[in-house]
């Protein structure tokens, strides 16, 4: 979740006193608004404004309330819920226990994360920087021509075929149009990191003017290599990229660790159709040692809000593998 900056909540905190200040019947100046016999205070507000995420202080009065209303609207709301005794419904009350439920292992795992989790030291962040020089030392950008076809993964073999000794993305072109194929053409140009680790890999042992092919199930992906650029990232301008994703990392391997300790302590029990399943391994909670790593250490990226926790990342990972 994101916070709101230190001078926005302290020019919150001004205008919600303000507001507060005209509540005389109920003299607390955390109130910042009453609707019928339920009142709104400053801090559901900044709770909400949080969701938000950063407020220019110069537009914070009208944000704030936008905001407001939003609330006001929602109370009205859940007031007429009530009384049409809604929060009896079986189907409303599922979903509450639900959402509940999300919000408690979310916060335990906040907590895990939180408290547990070491910064990375000089000599981790030096070797992970020595261990992928694809994506700094020898960080490469890619000039790409992507032609899908469709209906070409039943015609791969042709179309390799055809087009095996074209020079230009315009050759691929008039090929494709000559044997009748439809297809979209992309031009985009993506960094190493910007790239899924196993398309960077292949991208990285081949040379311009090349073609990549990709099948799916519908379509056929032609990546043409027009252009290959070396913008190398230093270690300087690299670590604080490292830094945050190796604190991600661990903190996803304490998640999982967590999951599989409280697994293992746990007496758990299946019945019915669902009588022969085994509590296996947590997925999804951690990188695999050797799995493709593919952080965001590109100097163009903007910076991470330092009121951003990293931890909401691995947190929000390790409970979609629950």
């Amino acid at each position: 979740m994101k916070k709101i900056s230190v001078l926005t909540s302290v020019l919150l905190s001004v205008v919600l006193a303000g507001c507060g200040s005209h509540d005389n019947k109920s003299g607390n100046t955390q109130v910042v608004a009453k609707v019928n016999d339920k009142e709104i205070t400053v801090h559901q507000l900044n709770f909400a404004l949080s969701k938000v995420g950063k407020v220019d202080p110069a537009q914070l009065k009208p944000a704030s309330e936008k905001v407001l209303q939003q609330l006001v609207d929602l109370e009205l709301l859940a007031q007429k819920s009530l009384d049409s005794k809604l929060d009896r419904d079986p189907n409303v009350l599922q979903v509450l226990e639900a959402t509940k439920q999300q919000v408690l292992a979310q916060a335990y795992l906040q907590k895990i994360a939180g408290n547990q989790t070491p910064p990375p030291t000089a000599d981790e962040i030096n070797k992970f920087y020595q261990d992928h020089p694809e994506l700094f030392s020898d960080r490469r950008v890619y000039v790409i021509r992507e032609f899908l076809v469709k209906d070409g993964a039943a015609n791969a073999e042709k179309i390799k075929a055809d087009i095996g000794d074209v020079k230009t993305s315009e050759e691929i072109a008039s090929k494709l149009k000559a044997a009748n194929f439809v297809f979209n053409v992309n031009a985009s140009k993506r960094s190493a990191e910007q790239l899924p680790a196993e398309v960077a890999i292949k991208l990285r042992q081949m040379n311009e003017k090349d073609v990549l092919l990709a099948n799916n199930q519908t379509a056929l992906g032609l990546f043409f290599l027009e252009k290959v650029d070396k913008e190398p990232v230093d270690l300087e301008k690299a670590k604080p990229y490292i830094q945050q994703f190796l604190v991600n990392s661990k903190q996803q391997t304490l998640i999982k660790n967590e999951v599989a300790a409280i697994r293992k302590a746990a007496e758990v029990n299946f019945y019915g159709e669902f009588k022969d399943v085994k509590l296996g391994e947590t997925t999804n909670t951690a990188l695999k040692k050797d799995a493709p790593v593919n952080p965001p250490p590109t100097p163009v990226a903007p910076a991470a809000d330092a009121n951003n926790k990293p931890e909401n990342r691995a947190i929000e990972k390790g409970l979609s593998g629950l």
